[in-house]
């Protein structure tokens, strides 16, 4: 299998943040790019990495959040807007159940911005659904967050592939999940002493790196009330791998 190159295009939350926007990711084998959640900042942290929404036609949603999604809009009326865009491929978004609605809001607050007809496809997953789309695996997950529809990702072949947990609470089935995985890409929201439901804190990452046996963690989805702290050393008192904080404009050149 190629390598996988992980650009963090946003390593923040809804929050806005000078050093850090909401958290969105690119994975790209050298022929496929996948952008992981499109929140807002996406599209101008694409152009800030040298690529270009005209280059995403698969995108992986965990929620539907607004840091999480805000950019779809953009996304949708760029396309339509763009000369250059012109006659480029469908666009695939697959997500959570409801996601087929979700996009729908999109015309009920802008009518007619959704690609309509097969310019746009939209695959409604579950846990445990594999999917290959241009021939990078990509398997839905767990994910718990509130009760809400989510998902967790792991992309790529076994020793060499990358989970992203989305927003989640700590839960055994997503240490299931990511087990063996190459690179953990965790949100970790908060600090220890100040949990939030629905997210993790670094000593629940911790505690899902080291069930799930995970080779090395990239910390994202960082709240502001760190601060100038970097919640790594308390995911390394439970977790004995590599563990390193993410930041905007971050590239790993070769996942392996």
């Amino acid at each position: 299998m190629t390598a996988l190159r992980l650009s963090v295009l946003g390593s923040g939350t809804i929050i806005p943040d000078a050093a850090r926007g909401a958290t969105s990711l690119l994975v790209e084998d050298g022929q496929t790019a996948l952008l992981v959640d499109c929140g807002p900042g996406a599209l101008d942290a694409l152009e800030s990495a040298g690529r270009s929404f005209r280059d995403i036609d698969r995108i992986l949603l965990t929620h539907f959040h607004p840091d999480h999604t805000l950019d779809l809009g953009r996304l949708f009326c760029a396309s339509a807007n763009d000369p250059a865009a012109s006659g480029r491929r469908a666009l695939t978004i697959f997500g959570p159940p409801g996601l087929a609605g979700f996009i729908e809001g999109w015309n009920a607050l802008y009518p007619g911005i959704v690609p309509e007809g097969e310019q746009l496809v939209m695959r409604e997953m579950q846990p445990g659904d594999r999917i290959d789309p241009g021939g990078v695996p990509v398997a839905a997950g767990p994910a718990e967050h509130c009760g809400r529809p989510a998902l967790s990702w792991r992309i790529g072949a076994a020793g060499g592939d990358i989970v992203f947990t989305g927003d989640t609470s700590f839960c055994a089935e997503l240490a299931v999940f990511a087990r063996g995985a190459r690179l953990l890409v965790s949100e970790c929201s908060f600090p220890d002493d100040g949990s939030v439901p629905g997210h993790m804190t670094p000593s629940q990452v911790g505690l899902l790196a080291s069930e799930a046996g995970v080779a090395a963690v990239l910390l994202v989805h960082l709240y502001p009330v760190f601060g100038e702290a970097d919640p790594a050393a308390a995911v390394r008192a439970r977790f004995t791998g590599p563990v390193t904080t993410a930041h905007d404009g971050m590239i790993i050149e070769r996942v392996v």
